[in-house]
């Protein structure tokens, strides 16, 4: 493969990315980095109803692993803790996240805000 056919098939990997199929709420950016900072890349994943909860464990434990080696305790333990809260109410929280996306379908935005209310309770 010549360099222009290949310049021209990146090309359009790159739009194909960069257009509406990798936006909207089927997909999500993440990022990750090490906790030395030397590692860094970017990933696109399709959501799914098991997905916020756990990403924001894993984003989660890179900041206490980021705490620990900056011996910044204090911190570790917050997020010790906040982990193994979410790690307990996972279940709970995923079935609440679907109640209050329902209510918000539909409108009823005083149970949304109950179903709220109980998930960001679920979470400290």
């Amino acid at each position: 493969m010549d360099f222009d056919s290949f310049d021209d098939l990146f090309n359009k990997m790159y739009n194909y990315v960069n257009t509406s199929s990798f936006s909207g709420n089927d997909w999500t950016e993440k990022k990750y980095q090490s906790p030395d900072g030397k590692i860094s890349f970017t990933y696109f994943s399709r959501n799914n109803k098991f997905e916020p909860t756990l990403d924001e464990i894993g984003k989660l434990k890179n900041e206490l692993d980021t705490a620990v080696e900056s011996q910044d305790f204090e911190q570790a333990v917050v997020l010790r803790d906040r982990i193994k809260s979410l790690e307990k109410n996972k279940q709970q929280i995923l079935y609440l996240e679907t109640k209050l996306k329902e209510c918000v379908k539909s409108q009823d935005f005083e149970k949304a805000i109950e179903y709220r209310d109980q998930i960001n309770k679920l979470k400290s």
